[in-house]
């Protein structure tokens, strides 16, 4: 292990390759794991978006979270959702972290352990009891596939024997956004990978993935990137 460094997404969407080349698109609500020395990349998207806060830890520390289990060297991105609390932590971390002295070091390190079991438990869906987290990492499988068919977020709160209401406010508790918010993100993640992996047009695009017409699917695409499809083909070409 090397010095541990977490980059929180609050805004915009990029790319980011860790330190085994595995390349994953990333966006806000992703918390991005790297060591210092490792080769990585951040590429983020042009569109003037992109906010992130960041955190860093010694080896030393990074060595104990892993004996801990509280990181994984195999995780890399870490899908959490965007949370006013997280934010906060970190930012106030960062501030403690800049003006410490020598004995403040034990308390920030406690407060960091803490931090990471936090983003490490909303990561995994521990908020609330099993059968909550059973329901709602079984919508978000649902949610991430067969894009080219429609899906009802009411019907499929019926399907999961759930009201609407409940199942909404369950869904954006653990994740934190919208059912219907984040098909549409796993969506456009999607797109962007038969862009770059398959070289697909707009229009093959728009058809694989359900889009009434490519017209939509680009207005659709600029607004979680901020930028048009082409322009996004252009610059990954």
């Amino acid at each position: 292990m090397s010095e541990l460094v977490i980059v929180y997404v609050l805004r915009g969407s990029g790319r980011f390759t860790d330190g085994r080349g595995v390349l994953s698109f990333v966006g806000a609500g992703d918390a991005l794991v790297h060591w210092a020395g490792q080769p990585c990349s951040l590429t983020v998207d042009a569109n003037g978006r992109w906010i992130e806060q960041w955190i860093t830890a010694d080896r030393a520390f990074s060595d104990a979270m892993f004996r801990l289990g509280v990181i994984d060297p195999d995780r890399t991105v870490l899908h959490i959702g965007v949370h006013d609390d997280i934010a906060e932590r970190i930012d106030r971390f960062g501030k403690n972290l800049r003006n410490m002295n020598d004995e403040d070091v034990d308390r920030l390190t406690v407060e960091l352990h803490e931090l990471l079991v936090e983003v490490n438990r909303r990561t995994r869906f521990r908020q609330g009891d099993d059968s909550e987290v059973a329901l709602v990492q079984q919508a978000c499988r649902r949610l991430a596939e067969q894009f080219d068919e429609p899906l009802s977020i009411p019907s499929l709160s019926r399907q999961l024997g759930v009201p609407y209401e409940r199942f909404r406010k369950l869904f954006r508790r653990h994740v934190g956004v919208a059912p219907g918010e984040y098909r549409v993100r796993r969506r456009i993640d999607r797109a962007r990978e038969l862009i770059v992996q398959k070289r697909l047009d707009n229009g093959e695009v728009a058809a694989q993935l359900g889009y009434a017409d490519p017209f939509v699917f680009s207005k659709q695409f600029k607004r979680l990137t901020g930028e048009a499809p082409d322009t996004f083909r252009r610059r990954m070409a």
